[in-house]
């Protein structure tokens, strides 16, 4: 999981920087990009709740780029905090 989410952040890193962004804001606008995207994820999956009879791609449609959506945004969004050992 650890190449996943180094893979993530290095390409989130990478688009800031072309969109202009500087060093020093990096780490915060890298975790409200995931927070965006984990919010983003919800508009893809109201319509399998409200929808008894979607065909099935679209139901597979949905469902896995709502699960992309909301891996990248947890991946982005949250720091691996370790604990200090005594």
């Amino acid at each position: 999981m650890g190449k996943i989410k180094r893979k993530a952040e290095e390409l989130a890193c990478e688009v800031l920087r072309r969109a202009g962004v500087p060093e020093v804001q990096l780490h915060s606008r890298m975790r409200r990009t995931g927070q965006g995207l984990f919010l983003l994820s919800i508009p893809f999956i109201i319509p399998l709740i409200i929808l008894d009879h979607a065909s099935l791609g679209v139901t597979i449609l949905l469902q896995t780029v709502y699960g992309a959506l909301v891996c990248l945004g947890v991946l982005l969004a949250f720091d691996e905090q370790e604990k200090p050992r005594r």
